[in-house]
């Protein structure tokens, strides 16, 4: 019931947070038969929150357990949601880890019904643009439930999950679904060698995953890939719209830099990382940003006047809807600890108070029984998505506006210097 509830508001939230999403290969997922989502894991829960929102079943997740033990209300937030709690050794010892048993076979019980799970198989949350060592649980899990279930076709479909920066509001995500594995094909093998099929099955989810991760070599890099990667989102093809895609060219095209990255010789890699830090530390001096140079037709009289005569709704839209995110923001700020958790419990808290602040303009606005103080509420999450997009099309104008500027010579030696770091 409340699964069913939340989750168009979630999809909203998700919608609004993000400026842009491609969710590509969906139809890869099985139908009618148990299926196991195994997903890399760079945020606290923003991606688990996607799948679910752009699944046509409802999902079962794996998530951590030591929150369901301290909390009542976090156990009875589990239970809505359709969260299997799971203990690791040192959250809560080896006591917890015996819990695991009750929540492995809720696994069990779920696949058995044909429904969906989502096991974040890393097992722990980092904020960067890398895969890490996926644990062994996803194969425990499915083969567990073969040995109890035989029967079953289970399938595992490995997907990848990429942020251009998951703690950025209006930021980017890329989602690809993989080709799915069919458990049953190593079965055999786990019933006489368990070890090697839990090791086998892992090694190809990782593989597959790999597939669709991107996946930078060395943390001390990232300093300068990141904008480098960056710098190819904004080329030519950049567009803002569609906001949703199916489109998997994004993800795999920026795959195939990291992976061009990755190989470089070390010598190459200090000469491409010098040309980066100079052609940054010009657009700085210049005043102008890498998306502005690359951007100029939208930079115009016509956009300049579209933009003046759209400003009265923005404001409109921004101060009816702006108290909740702001909220929201501050407290993700205020209380989370690391990175990533920020942004997932600010579009949790944000999208929760903007319900009972929307509920509560709405009642209020029925009891005064004006008829146009009721439109404007109904019209009041419109004109808060049209002040969103606004001010991506303004900053947009305004780093075009800042490129416009600059003397000629400038430009000339901007473009150039870009044009070497692309051809990598």
């Amino acid at each position: 019931m409340v699964y069913s509830i939340v989750k168009p508001c979630a999809k909203i939230a998700l919608s609004v947070y993000f400026r842009k999403m491609n969710i590509s290969h969906r139809e890869r997922i099985p139908k009618g038969k148990p299926v196991v989502f195994a997903v890399n894991h760079p945020t606290a829960f923003i991606e688990p929150c996607i799948l679910g929102c752009w699944s046509d079943e409802p999902m079962h997740f794996l998530a951590r357990g030591d929150l369901y033990v301290n909390s009542p209300f976090v156990r009875k937030l589990y239970d809505w949601f359709h969260i299997v709690p799971v203990f690791r050794l040192d959250d809560l010892g080896y006591g917890g880890l015996k819990s695991n048993y009750k929540s492995f076979g809720k696994c069990f019980e779920t696949l058995k019904e044909n429904k969906q799970v989502t096991i974040l198989a890393e097992g722990r949350t980092k904020h960067e643009k890398r895969l890490r060592p996926l644990m062994k649980g996803t194969a425990r899990i499915v083969f567990g439930t073969l040995e109890k279930y035989p029967d079953l076709d289970i399938h595992v479909v490995p997907v990848g999950v990429n942020y251009t920066d998951s703690d950025k509001f209006r930021s980017d995500v890329r989602i690809d679904y993989g080709e799915p594995i069919r458990v049953q094909d190593y079965f055999p093998t786990y019933l006489e060698n368990p070890a090697k099929a839990v090791a086998a099955l892992t090694q190809e989810i990782k593989t597959r995953m790999s597939e669709r991760v991107i996946h930078l070599d060395n943390p001390a890099d990232d300093e300068w890939t990141e904008p480098l990667l960056a710098f190819h989102r904004n080329g030519p093809s950049a567009r803002l719209f569609p906001a949703l895609s199916d489109d998997p060219t994004p993800l795999f095209e920026e795959k195939k830099l990291a992976d061009k990255l990755n190989e470089l010789p070390e010598n190459e890699r200090q000469n491409l990382k010098g040309k980066v830090q100079n052609y940054l530390s010009l657009l700085h001096k210049s005043g102008t940003t890498d998306r502005g140079l690359m951007d100029h037709t939208s930079y115009s009289l016509g956009s300049a006047l579209l933009l003046g005569l759209c400003w009265i709704p923005y404001m409109i839209g921004f101060a009816l809807n702006c108290a909740p995110l702001y909220l929201g923001n501050f407290f993700a700020k205020k209380k989370t600890k690391t990175v990533e958790f920020r942004a997932s419990v600010a579009i949790f808290v944000s999208m929760v108070l903007y319900l009972f602040y929307w509920l509560g303009w709405l009642i209020a606005s029925i009891l005064v029984g004006k008829l146009w103080l009721i439109a404007v509420v109904l019209a009041m999450p419109f004109l808060g998505y049209f002040a969103v997009v606004y001010h991506d099309l303004d900053i947009r104008w305004k780093d075009c506006q800042r490129a416009a500027v600059i003397d000629d010579s400038t430009e000339a030696k901007l473009l150039e210097m870009r044009e070497e770091l692309m051809k990598i």
